[in-house]
């Protein structure tokens, strides 16, 4: 082979190994602008997400700061009430429905204040409270009669229109006369008639 021949060879393989040359540098090239435009694309949903998760806590205080009272016993709608701020006894009552008939209204103290997560329990009337009054008047139509063949100057005394002189009188009667056979008996004392009688005669026994 010539020189010529030689020299045009070597010019073809070296023009070939700049092109593969020039082919992987510039694929190289597109690659790294690939993987740093994925990168990019990465970071940029990182700080979304961040952004997202930071509104998202703010908005978390609003939600704690509300009152959560449990109402119970003898309202009308019992259950679970939200406040925005912690609440009266009565604002809590008054969100339930109010009392029912059946409510001890007088053992709550309506001023009082109430804290988040706290049970207000409005209890019911006790039987005892409903059957007072009746067991005041049981007892006084149990109170026992006075006894006037046996009753002392101060029992015959409690006896409407009876005085002290009347008193007197009904003992000496009995001392003298023996004791009264029936409650009539006791007009045989002077003073004593059928006004003063009408009075007593519900009250007195022999």
């Amino acid at each position: 082979m010539d020189k010529k021949k030689l020299g045009k060879v070597v010019a073809s393989v070296f023009a070939v190994m700049l092109c593969g040359t020039l082919f992987i540098c510039n694929n190289y090239q597109k690659s790294d602008v690939i993987v740093t435009e994925g990168f990019s694309d990465s970071e940029s949903e990182k700080e979304k997400s961040a952004e997202r998760e930071t509104e998202e806590q703010a908005k978390e205080p609003a939600t704690e700061n509300k009152v959560y009272i449990h109402v119970c016993g003898e309202v009308k709608k019992p259950g679970v009430y939200v406040f925005d701020r912690e609440p009266r006894v009565i604002e809590a009552v008054r969100k339930a429905g109010g009392f029912t008939k059946k409510a001890d209204t007088e053992g709550v103290n309506l001023a009082g204040s109430v804290t988040d997560g706290m049970q207000l329990i409005i209890s019911k009337k006790s039987k005892s409270s409903n059957t007072k009054g009746k067991e005041n008047t049981g007892s006084e139509k149990s109170s026992p009669k006075v006894n006037i063949n046996q009753a002392s100057k101060e029992e015959l005394m409690t006896l409407s229109g009876i005085g002290e002189s009347k008193a007197s009188q009904i003992i000496s009667y009995r001392e003298s006369h023996g004791a009264f056979q029936k409650t009539e008996d006791i007009m045989n004392i002077s003073g004593i008639k059928n006004g003063v009688f009408d009075k007593i005669k519900d009250f007195i026994t022999v």
